[in-house]
Order: C-alpha cells, then sequence, then structure tokens
C-alpha cells in the first residue's frame, strides 16, 4: 500500500471516530492544541501524524489505536500482532523512542 493511500485510510477512519462522537474540527483541534487546519489535512490524507498525536487522537475520541489503523494493518499476520501489542505496553518514554525511530526511516524512505 502506498504512504498516501494510507494517510487517505487513517485520515478516514479519524473522521469517522470524530463525527460519530458528534465532535467538530474545531474541538478536537482545541484538545490537540492544533489548527483546525491541521486536522482538515489529516482526515483528507495530506498530513501525517507523529506517534504521540496519535495517542492523543485516540484519547480525545475515546477509541483504540485499531480504530485509526482498521483497513490497514493485516491482524491475522503473526509479526503485526506482536507489534501492535508490544507498542500497547511501551511507558511514555519507550514510545517516544519508537515515535523518533519511525520518523527518522520515514524520513529516510522519502528521500
Amino acid at each position: 500500500m502506498e504512504q498516501n493511500e494510507v494517510l487517505e485510510q487513517i485520515g478516514k477512519n479519524i473522521k469517522t471516530a470524530r463525527t460519530l462522537k458528534g465532535y467538530t474540527q474545531e474541538y478536537v483541534a482545541e484538545k490537540l492544541n492544533k489548527s483546525v487546519n491541521f486536522i482538515s489535512l489529516v482526515e483528507s490524507g495530506k498530513s501525517g501524524l507523529a506517534v504521540n498525536t496519535i495517542i492523543d487522537i485516540c484519547n480525545i475520541l475515546e477509541i483504540e489505536p485499531n480504530t485509526i489503523f482498521n483497513g490497514l494493518i493485516d491482524f491475522n499476520n503473526d509479526k503485526n500482532k506482536i507489534i501492535i501489542n508490544g507498542l500497547s505496553s511501551l511507558s511514555g518514554d519507550d514510545k517516544e523512542i519508537v515515535n523518533n525511530l519511525i520518523e527518522y526511516i520515514l524520513k529516510k524512505n522519502n528521500k
């Protein structure tokens, strides 16, 4: 799956979760301390998210990360199960390290 397809699916899933809660983009933006334009870009698949922001969105929308990644990960794959379960059990500091590593790899691959 191409990166733009991934971002579009994540954005669609966030928008769906947000609208099911009855929240506006303005509400989510305020809670995240981000602009409404940022939320719009994310929901349209034109902007990616840091892991910390994904966690914050999950907390605001009261959803599991699986909701955001719905349609992207084959949960029948044992490697994916290990990754998802492993991430959820990390401490805040360890999640930050993983986030930095993922961002580094993504930037390296986009060059």
